[in-house]
């Protein structure tokens, strides 16, 4: 699956953005921490974002 992202400026820096539908469907909040690699190919740098596992939050109970 690829999408297309502009970066998005603010002051001397870019940001790419994820769309909130994605970041839905990808169970992405406020908690989550993402790592980035970057990884040159033939054709130029690869992005390769990777999702870390959140972390548990104490004293919550599950039923």
């Amino acid at each position: 699956m690829g999408i297309t992202l502009t970066p998005t400026r603010i002051k001397s820096s870019r940001y790419l953005l994820i769309p909130k539908d994605l970041a839905q469907l990808l169970e992405i909040d406020d908690n989550s921490i993402l790592n980035l690699t970057i990884e040159d190919t033939t054709s130029g740098q690869r992005l390769v974002y990777s999702i870390q596992e959140k972390p548990h939050q104490t004293g919550s109970h599950s039923s």
